[in-house]
This record gives C-alpha cells, sequence and structure tokens, in this order.
C-alpha cells in the first residue's frame, strides 16, 4: 500500500467483476488465439517445432485468462470525494487517474455485452482535459455514482451562479 493509498478510502471491486474480466480475458483468447492456430494448421507444416510453439501460445494464453483477471480484480479501486474521482488499476504498470470534481463536464452509463450478462456498468466522466471510467460496478451502484456526481455538478453550478 502506497504511503497517498493511507488517507484515502478506495473502494475495491466485488467479486462478480473478476468474473466478468475472466470472461472478456477469454474473448480475447479466442479473437486472438484461435485464428493463429487456424492460420497455422492451414498454412504450416505442422512438425515438432510447430506444434511445440503452437503449445506454448497456448500455454501462456490460458496463463493469462488465469492470471491477469486476478491481479487486476487485485489492483484495480476506485474513490469518489468532495474534491476528486480517483480510479486506480492496471497490471503491469499501475495508474491512478484523478478527476477533480468541479471539472466535470459530462457522465454517462455504459455497458459492453459482457457487462449485461453480469449486470455490471461502466460510469465515464468528462472533464475539460480528457475522460476517466469507474468499470464493473453493479447497475444500481453506477446508477447511484452517477446520480450523486450529476447533483455535485448541479451544485458547484448553483453556486458559482450565485457568486457572480
Amino acid at each position: 500500500m502506497d504511503i497517498d493509498e493511507k488517507n484515502i478510502n478506495y473502494v475495491k471491486l466485488e467479486k462478480n467483476a473478476k468474473r466478468c474480466m475472466r470472461i472478456s480475458a477469454m474473448a480475447v483468447l479466442a479473437t486472438v488465439c484461435l485464428p493463429i492456430t487456424v492460420l497455422a494448421l492451414i498454412l504450416f507444416d505442422m512438425n515438432a517445432v510447430g506444434t511445440t510453439i503452437l503449445v506454448l501460445v497456448w500455454a501462456l494464453a490460458i496463463a493469462y485468462v488465469i492470471a491477469v483477471p486476478h491481479v487486476r480484480y487485485e489492483r484495480y479501486r476506485y474513490c469518489i470525494d468532495e474534491e476528486a474521482i480517483r480510479v486506480r488499476q492496471g497490471f503491469i504498470w499501475i495508474t491512478e487517474q484523478i478527476v477533480p470534481i468541479e471539472r466535470l463536464h459530462k457522465i454517462r452509463i455504459s455497458q459492453g455485452p459482457v457487462d449485461r450478462i453480469f449486470k455490471i456498468s461502466r460510469v465515464c466522466v468528462t472533464t475539460a482535459g480528457g475522460d476517466v471510467t469507474i468499470k464493473f460496478l453493479k447497475d444500481e451502484k453506477a446508477a447511484e455514482i452517477a446520480e450523486a456526481l450529476k447533483k455535485k455538478i448541479n451544485d458547484i453550478a448553483a453556486m458559482e451562479r450565485e457568486s457572480r
């Protein structure tokens, strides 16, 4: 745990998110490894070297499906406080995005096909400087966060109007 993290109340994901990550990793596996396998079988004489390479590719792919979702799940967290939205994530490189609440312009909730299966949504927040997305939230939690952020934006706008 970093020193900064001790003072910030990060929220970890629910178990459902790990299953969603695993299914997404399997989809990547299928879209990458299956075509490579078919291509290798069609184009190359599958001798011992070719077979060994193909087995290694599949072993790495399976290790990816097992390891990456677990590590991503353990590292992913977010925090929304009065000042900012923070999202920490990563597999090899850990990144942290920090977006000040006062700079929010647009909020949207989105779902991909795998997300819909697990009743999970993403809250995408747009600012003048870029976007930040809080992923793998239960649908109800995503709606709650979006509504709370919308209220904060409206409160900030009202305070700015009053100060003029």
